[in-house]
């Protein structure tokens, strides 16, 4: 067996028990599509990052989840972005910031790294603004799947279907109270997922635990190996532009908004998710979206 670099960060959280797990391998070049995959499954993070190579501000990587090799991932970013300035394959000095270019197998990313102050690594990752279209989902449906009444679901809101590097259903749903109440049924919600083509159902309310937060939400996505994503940043970038397009947040004459996503409470992993976005006559033309992550475990991985 052969020695392999590694760390586990949490990430969208500053403390260790929170926020999505993420494995980085930092010396990934060698390793085949099918060893990444095995390890990704041994890892059993919603993702694990292989590092391919790093050349100045350019890193290329491979993320997968426990099934499948993911086109880009928020905190899989956030995890990779700390651990290379932590280790020294990227250097960005305290106080400054620097765009990076992040290259996965299907698309191209730039990344902002910030050394804050307080010594943490902040990143945000550029993302496109989501494109949406009209979806269903049945009161039926919705009871079965998520254990709960349809009245949960906020009737003044539509159900959207948007998809970029994952396809997502936004669910919007009343009180935080009926967001808690869910109880999924993954088995079911997997099998939605896979007839219809999405990779994560996302439930969101506008009630949130803390008042400094913009909107809580909670992630199912087992048909990508995560029966409940604890935080996720391009599903954030969904969110955000549903909160956008259907007029709220009080933006109306701001050039600029944040957003402040909490996800992961039912799962005992609180997590913090950051969307900033530039509006072009009330429609999102510049989006990053990010926060920190927390190192919880290094060493190596022997395979």
């Amino acid at each position: 067996m052969n020695p392999y670099q590694f760390d586990l960060f949490n990430a969208f959280t500053e403390n260790a028990f929170g926020g999505s797990p993420a494995g980085i391998i930092y010396d990934g070049t060698e390793l085949s599509t099918e060893q990444m995959q095995r390890i990704a499954r041994e890892v059993g993070a919603p993702a694990t990052c292989f590092v391919i190579r790093v050349e100045k501000q350019d890193v290329h990587v491979r993320f997968f989840s426990t099934v499948q090799e993911y086109p880009m991932c928020g905190h899989g970013t956030l995890g990779l972005m700390t651990g290379l300035v932590e280790r020294g394959h990227l250097e960005v000095l305290l106080g400054q910031t620097k765009k990076v270019h992040l290259h996965t197998s299907a698309s191209s990313a730039v990344v902002e790294v910030t050394h804050r102050s307080d010594s943490r690594i902040e990143v945000m990752l550029k993302l496109a603004p989501a494109v949406f279209e009209p979806a269903s989902l049945t009161a039926d449906q919705f009871k079965v799947f998520f254990g709960v009444s349809s009245q949960a679901m906020d009737s003044t809101l539509p159900v959207e279907y948007t998809a970029s590097d994952f396809s997502h259903l936004v669910v919007p749903l009343k009180s935080l109270d009926d967001i808690r109440a869910v109880t999924p049924d993954f088995e079911r919600i997997h099998e939605f997922c896979t007839q219809h083509h999405i990779d994560t159902v996302l439930l969101f309310s506008q009630q949130t635990v803390h008042p400094d937060s913009t909107v809580h939400c909670r992630e199912f996505a087992p048909r990508v190996g995560t029966p409940e994503v604890p935080a996720a940043g391009t599903t954030n970038r969904a969110l955000s532009c549903y909160l956008v397009r259907h007029d709220l947040l009080e933006c109306s004459d701001e050039k600029s908004h944040t957003v402040t996503s909490e996800q992961g409470y039912e799962m005992d992993r609180p997590s913090a998710v950051t969307t900033r976005m530039t509006l072009d006559d009330k429609t999102p033309a510049d989006l990053w979206v990010g926060g920190v992550a927390t190192k919880v475990m290094s060493g190596q991985f022997f395979a």
